[in-house]
């Protein structure tokens, strides 16, 4: 405190003056009669509006006066916390007091714009926070959505205390501004965005394209509204061109934040909005007619749709064509699609006597597995014969997925896993017996057969232990004969009806083969010799009694057989086997 000025002061000038200025009398007189008069002399040099400045009319309230330099708001605040405890442990209970003046108030108006705007502001980041889940339905993208709207702020208020520009009524303003047309800008650009990026999954792509479309008018609306702030900078009234001036500043510092600071976020956040889910509908029970949801609950079959790409295609629309390459693979959430094939890629769909048919795909069957794994030429087009809903699934999705609803995650790849495992079992399965198996007649090829004997461990035990092993040759008399007289229709005829009768007269556990173009071996696993003459005799009786219609005349044909079996002394491995039925069969034929 640098004076205090107070009622007794000015009584002890006038007693100074009204004794010819004694130094000794500039004081107060202890006698009440004196201080009556000292006060009726106060009135008359001072005047009553003097008087009425430090006391009440009667004399039961005064005025002090404290002349100090202190300058902040905090200062100001914490000497009135001073003087009130004072006054409150120096006086009795009864008496009151009120600590006051300009700077007082002027500090308390401060603290209450700096509180408030604190209190609005939190709360307006709490709702921003709010929307931002509700909309986007992840705190971390209610996290990041705020970021923006905050970095306008903290320009504001840096360049404000960097610039020494006092928080006042006009410049509080400025941050609810800023908050507001951020947010609206976030909202924007964040839904253009999830829009752009559900037609491929191509983050960059998407953020390319959204800057494209949303940023436009961004920058648009900006430099309109900072053009229109930027006049209140030539008022002559400082609080209207400063509140211009930090309007014009923020309004390009959320600019910023918009086009450079949300979508360098974006590249690390997943996006899904409410509608993703509000526009779902899956059904009764789609983990029954979906395997790929197999295992998940209604709730994480919505999360799997919504981080995915869905997709409605009209009947006739053609999903990929062949010799695209893609990386992407669908699993068919509702309708039918036909996989089929064409003469060049290029070829229009619509020319429908030019497409064959290989496959058709229904609801929960996936298609275009191999792209999504090695993102190579398709091999065939795909066309949806119904109305179809499909998911596209790439790796971009199964890592969005992952990044939103971590277990819902696992347990998705597990099912998309064991389709793909089935899926790859199918083809193997599908190559292995076009492999092993002669079209014709459909028994197993001499290869594959000729691998069963080499299994020397197998057919070792069998020679060595009590258990016999035969083996036994057919031959088709004359067949090449009948095939240059009568064409090979009527040959496939007889080799399949050949492959039929041993079919059924073969145990599971024994093998047959088409070992040439006119012969059939077999290998007999237990069957002893006398067994497996019996079981030839069979065969060549029920091939011999076939008649075979060609044109107007019925064929017959002559089957002769030769056996073999471990039980012969002479017979010590299976190169021995097979030459002794070999010998057995030129025997047969030159009888």
């Amino acid at each position: 405190m640098d004076k205090a000025i107070s009622f007794n002061d000015y009584l002890k000038l006038v007693n100074y003056a009204t004794n010819q200025y004694q130094a000794d009398l500039y004081t107060l007189p202890e006698a009440g009669f004196e201080l009556r008069m000292l006060a009726n002399s106060f009135k008359t040099m001072l005047g009553q509006d003097m008087l009425d400045r430090f006391m009440s009319p009667d004399f039961s309230r005064t005025n002090i006066l404290l002349r100090t330099h202190l300058a902040s708001s905090k200062a100001f605040l914490t000497t009135q916390k001073t003087i009130e405890e004072y006054l409150r442990k120096a006086f009795p209970g009864n008496f009151t007091f009120q600590v006051t003046g300009l700077g007082i108030v002027i500090s308390h108006s401060s603290q209450l714009i700096t509180e408030g705007q604190v209190r609005s502001l939190g709360l307006t980041l709490i709702l921003v926070f709010a929307i931002m889940f509700l909309l986007f339905m992840s705190y971390k993208v209610g996290i990041i959505g705020i970021l923006p709207n905050c970095f306008p702020i903290v320009v504001s208020f840096g360049v404000m205390g960097w610039t020494g520009i006092p928080l006042s009524m006009a410049t509080s303003l400025i941050a609810t501004i800023a908050i507001g047309l951020a947010v609206d800008d976030t909202i924007h650009y964040l839904v253009g965005y999830n829009h752009e990026f559900k037609r491929d999954l191509d983050k960059k792509e998407a953020l390319r394209k959204t800057v494209q479309h949303i940023g436009r008018p961004i920058i648009f609306t900006t430099l309109t509204i900072s053009l229109g702030f930027s006049v209140l900078m030539g008022s002559s009234f400082k609080p209207t061109a400063v509140f211009g001036l930090m309007m014009v500043i923020t309004m390009f510092s959320a600019l910023v934040a918009d086009l450079i600071l949300l979508p360098s976020l974006m590249l690390h956040v997943e996006l899904v909005t409410i509608w993703d889910l509000l526009k779902l509908k899956l059904g009764k029970d789609p983990h029954k007619r979906i395997p790929l949801f197999n295992g998940l609950s209604r709730t994480q079959i919505h999360y799997v749709l919504m981080a995915g790409n869905l997709k409605t295609h009209p009947e006739g629309a053609v999903i990929f064509r062949k010799g695209q390459v893609s990386d992407s693979m669908y699993v068919i959430v509702s309708g039918e699609l036909e996989v089929v094939d064409t003469p060049g890629w290029n070829v229009p769909h619509e020319d429908s006597g030019m497409k064959q048919v290989i496959a058709t795909l229904k609801t929960g069957d996936v298609v275009g597995e191999m792209g999504m794994i090695r993102s190579c030429e398709r091999s065939a087009t795909v066309m949806a014969s119904k109305p179809t809903e499909l998911l596209q699934i790439n790796e971009r999705m199964v890592r969005r997925l992952q990044w939103l609803y971590p277990p819902t995650a696992h347990r998705f790849f597990f099912n998309l896993m064991r389709i793909l495992c089935d899926r790859l079992e199918c083809s193997t399965t599908a190559l292995l017996d076009q492999t092993i198996t002669d079209r014709i007649s459909g028994l197993r090829t001499r290869e594959f057969f000729r691998s069963v004997l080499r299994k020397e461990a197998a057919l070792t035990q069998s020679i060595k232990g009590k258990s016999p092993l035969s083996f036994f040759i057919i031959k088709v008399e004359d067949l090449p004969k009948i095939t240059l007289r009568n064409g090979d229709e009527i040959t496939d005829t007889i080799l399949k009806e050949t492959g039929r009768v041993l079919k059924e007269r073969v145990g599971d556990e024994d093998h047959v083969c088409r070992f040439d173009s006119n012969q059939f071996a077999g290998l007999l696993p237990g069957t002893p010799l006398k067994e497996a003459k019996i079981l030839c005799e069979e065969i060549c009786a029920a091939m011999e009694n076939k008649q075979f219609e060609e044109e107007m005349d019925a064929l017959s044909v002559q089957v002769s057989y030769g056996v073999s079996s471990t039980e012969e002394d002479a017979i010590t491995d299976a190169h021995a086997l097979i030459d002794a039925a070999f010998a057995s069969l030129q025997d047969a034929c030159a009888a």
